[in-house]
């Protein structure tokens, strides 16, 4: 059973100076909530590209890898998610006068037969949404503060 989570934000700042921050897969530690670490190819985040990361979420730590799978620049991204979780990471922006919305979607099924999903119903689900709330609030602070 596939679960999707889905948040947005508006960021004051064009969608150019929001992928900077994005598509830069070194900085995902300092924005994504719940990722402990990041590991970039030299192709990230152009179709193929891979970023390998350590993502912990109501105390359980998740190896995955995220690859690129289409890149629109200052539009949107999409990335596959393989490992302990598996599916799919989807960012859209939309322009909103001299703002961008920025929304994710993320899509992803967990291991472990009905032990996994009731793990992911009872806790992760929820962990996972507010982690996601968290780090567009996050990315928002950052892209707004001109620290990218």
């Amino acid at each position: 059973m596939t679960t999707i989570v889905e948040r947005s934000i508006i960021i004051n700042a064009m969608p150019d100076k929001i992928d900077a921050i994005t598509l830069d897969g070194s900085r995902l530690p300092e924005w994504y909530t719940g990722i402990e670490a990041a590991t970039v190819d030299n192709l990230y985040p152009e179709p193929g590209g891979a970023v390998d990361i350590i993502y912990k979420a109501a105390g359980v730590t998740f190896k995955m890898t995220m690859t690129s799978l289409r890149l629109a620049r200052r539009q949107s991204l999409l990335l596959r998610l393989e490992g302990m979780i598996v599916g799919k990471s989807r960012w859209i922006y939309t322009p909103e006068g001299d703002a961008t919305r920025v929304t994710s979607r993320f899509e992803y099924e967990m291991p472990g037969g009905d032990v996994g999903k009731a793990l992911n119903k009872l806790v992760l689900e929820r962990v996972n949404a507010e982690n996601l709330e968290k780090s567009l609030n996050s990315l928002k602070a950052l892209v707004e503060g001109d620290n990218g």
